[in-house]
């Protein structure tokens, strides 16, 4: 175990995703929590970051800009967190907001599908619930648990709008590839995130020419042999180590507190040499 002192968390959702807690409040809990940094990894957004960043020069802690974009491969979804990018950066910024109007577009076609099943849902109470943030399906969850269709954001997942559930709408499909030369381009560090969640680890091999640069070896879903065997591969190919919460707030079904999972700040040094480089 690391000393709190030491602790870096690098996969933190605020209010500009689907995080419960606006990014300055996001790092005011990360001082008080004695981290060394967090990175913001919103899904696929930046806007958070700006404010994230404001609320730190007056605090320790640092912030790394970061982003998880979402993406799909071989019939499967896998998520690429990107590191030190810069958050203005022209291109990202047109990528965005391509998947901005997109999650717009899927979130209403989501809340039609309901209605058909006989489960209504305001959408305007989903844009309520998504505040600052694009509308997503956490948000429509939400809005079920509310009107009494489901007991739980987790039972609406499986129940309803999870992968292939009734009222599931494909997402825009972002190839692992553009997002890791979205990233590269906005001179930031591309990251697999969660890779035991995709649960095919050969990928990683089609990933490697495309500029992937790290591997998320720890995750609140990884088992303590998942981390191991993640964390081998990533010294076998010299790929950098990072970790995080995947922090969403105080949501008790998905209670994963700020800085319960990490990395250290040797990992994130390695890290930010990589910082820029194509």
């Amino acid at each position: 175990m690391f000393k709190m002192s030491d602790a870096v968390d690098l996969h933190v959702h605020t209010s500009f995703s689907d995080g419960l807690l606006t990014p300055a409040k996001t790092v005011e809990l990360a001082e008080s929590l004695l981290l060394a940094a967090v990175a913001i990894t919103d899904h696929d957004t930046v806007e958070g970051i700006e404010g994230a960043l404001q609320a730190a020069a007056k605090l320790s802690v640092e912030v790394v800009p970061g982003v998880e974009l979402s993406t799909e491969y071989d019939n499967r979804e896998v998520h690429i967190l990107g590191y030190y990018i810069d958050h203005t950066h022209p291109g990202l910024s047109v990528l965005l907001e391509k998947l901005r109007r997109s999650r717009h577009g899927r979130a209403q076609k989501i809340v039609d599908k309901l209605r058909h099943l006989g489960l209504v849902v305001d959408y305007q109470e989903v844009m309520r619930l998504a505040g600052e943030a694009a509308p997503g399906r956490a948000h429509i969850a939400r809005a079920l648990v509310n009107n009494g269709h489901v007991e739980s954001v987790r039972d609406a997942f499986e129940q309803l709008i999870g992968y292939r559930r009734p009222a599931y709408v494909e997402r825009l499909k972002l190839s692992p590839g553009d997002a890791i030369s979205a990233i590269r381009a906005a001179g930031g560090v591309a990251v697999w995130a969660h890779p035991g969640l995709t649960g095919k680890d050969s990928l990683l091999e089609r990933f490697l020419p495309w500029g992937l640069k790290g591997l998320e070896v720890y995750h609140p879903d990884h088992s303590c042999l998942q981390s191991a065997r993640y964390r081998k591969m990533a010294h076998r190919i010299n790929l950098c180590i990072t970790g995080g919460s995947d922090f969403h707030g105080s949501d008790a079904s998905r209670a994963r507190g700020l800085g319960s999972c990490g990395v250290t700040v040797k990992e994130l040094l390695e890290l930010k040499k990589l910082e820029g480089a194509k």
